[in-house]
This record gives C-alpha cells, structure tokens and sequence, in this order.
C-alpha cells in the first residue's frame, strides 16, 4: 500500500514537471515568434518588422544568436557569396551575400555523427512572416531545448536558421555546400517551413521527398502522437539543396497540397495573431520524437 502511494505520488510529480517544462517551452517559443514578428519589441529595444533588407537580416541574425546563447549554446555564422544564376547579372546587380546562423549541441555519447534541423529566418518584403517563418524557427528552437535536457545523446544535433530562402534557397545551398566539402557525417537532415496554420485542428504534417527510413520514422511517431503524416514530392524549400547533394534530407510543413495552408504567406497579414499556437507544439514534439527515436537506433 506505502509503494503503491509512493508510486503515485512520484508519478504525479513526473507529469507536473513535465507540464510546467511544456508550458514554459510554449511561453519561449511563443516570445520567440512575436519578437521575430514585430508583435513584440525584444529586450534590446530594437523591434525586427520584416526580415527581407540586408540589415533587417542583419539585425534578424543578432537576435537569433541570443536565442541560441540563451540555451547555452555558442552561436556561429557561416557567411557566403553566391553569383546570380546567370553571370551577365552580376555586372549589373551585387551577387547574394549572407550568412546562416547556427550551433551545435554536442553528443553525451562519443559519435562523429549529425542530425541537422533547420529553418529559414528571411520573409519577403514587408512581412512580418510569423508563420513562414518565425514558426519553424520556434519549433528549431523547441526541438534543440528539449534535446539538451536528454542524458544520453548518441548524435551530434546542428540547429541552423538559413538566410535567404526566399531568393532561390541561396543560404542552405551555401550550408549544404559547406557541410559537404568539409565531410561532416550527417544522419538526416529536418527543415521545417511555414509550419503555424492547421485550421481544421488534425495536427497534420506533410513530409517533401523524404527518404524510406524518414517515412517509416515520421509515420510511426505520427500513429504514437495521433498526427497525420502526408507524404508528398514538393520540392520547393530549405530540404532541396541537401537532397541535391545526397543527403537524407526532409521539408516539413503544413498542408500544402491538402488545403490547409497559411493563406497569408508572403503578406503583411502573416502576423502574430493567425498563428495556432497548439499546431506549434505538437509539430515540436512530433520532430523531438522523431529525432530522439533517430538517435537509439
């Protein structure tokens, strides 16, 4: 009967932890998408409006290094010039300059191998892109939040915000590239874009060109969490440049080709007030699950 009590009791403490961390998570992630947005000036006083001219990047890139030191984590940029796809337009326009920001959180348990999740951080011109895509940058940050609070990580996990989606996937070309040349091992990679709709409330995700082990992986972690996964070949995100390369590679987003997509993409209404917070949180815990699950095989 005392075991019994005590069994209780430490359960029922387990799931209010448990509750207060998710809580708490939901908090940070929803700060992190109303700073991002405009909705809400961060602590520097510097308020972030839109995230398409250089220095609204610039100042885009700033921020989200504080983001990453406020896990403990060091923040690195990889900076890059890229020439316009046709030479003769570089005569006339500056070629692309930018720099993705990133981190690493390093395994517990000795591995040369990564995981990389990832989300691009620019909009286009006066959008305040809370959903597309300062929501994929909250769900990074979540994900690598609740991955440092594991005591065993067999992987290395890379978190990286890519400039410059929205001008030909110009930023994770250039981080694709460098991981390449410098033979990094990289298990798989996670992009997640334009994930903050969900009006019909199914918690759906939609997977681009996933690889047969991603599939299998996403969908049973799906069935476990009671999120529809769709497979689909949409091959028009932060994902492409990798898989191009030969990495195993995954786009995550809503529902694009169901119907139930941010209808405010690439407009000055994507703003704070149409995201859906409780599709945030299950899309963190269905990539946490899944990279978790990742890292045990």
């Amino acid at each position: 009967m005392i075991k019994t009590a005590i069994f209780l009791m430490l359960s029922l403490f387990v799931q209010q932890t448990m509750a207060q961390e998710n809580n708490e998570l939901l908090e940070a992630q929803k700060k992190v998408i109303a700073e991002l947005s405009g909705h809400q000036i961060p602590e520097d006083g510097r308020r972030i409006p839109h995230r398409s001219t250089k220095e609204e990047r610039e100042l885009t890139r700033d921020y989200l290094s504080k983001v990453i030191e406020s896990l403990d984590l060091t923040p690195q940029l990889q900076e890059y010039t890229r020439p316009n796809v046709n030479p003769i337009i570089d005569l006339l326009f500056e070629p692309y300059r930018g720099a993705n920001v990133y981190t690493t959180l390093p395994s517990t348990n000795e591995s040369d191998a990564y995981l990389v999740i990832g989300a691009h951080f620019d909009t286009e011109r006066n959008c305040p892109g809370a959903i597309d895509n300062a929501s994929g940058i909250a769900i990074g940050f979540g994900v690598l939040r609740k991955l440092t609070m594991l005591k065993e990580r067999n992987a290395n996990v890379i978190l990286v915000y890519f400039d410059q989606e929205e001008e030909d996937l110009v930023g994770s070309q250039a981080f694709a590239q460098k991981l390449k040349k410098e033979e990094f091992n990289v298990h798989s990679v996670h992009s997640m874009d334009t994930m903050g709709w969900d009006r019909d409330g199914d918690n759906a995700v939609e997977l681009g060109l996933p690889s047969d082990l991603l599939e299998k992986t996403y969908v049973e972690v799906g069935k476990e969490l009671n999120i529809p996964i769709v497979i689909t070949s949409v091959g028009s995100s932060d994902h492409v440049p990798f898989l191009d390369l030969g990495f195993n590679a995954v786009g995550l987003t809503d529902e694009l080709t169901s119907g139930d997509y941010a209808p405010y993409k690439d407009t000055e209404n994507d703003t704070y007030e149409t995201v859906n917070f409780d599709y945030i949180t299950t899309s963190t815990e269905l990539v946490y699950e899944v990279l978790k699950k990742l890292m045990e095989e």
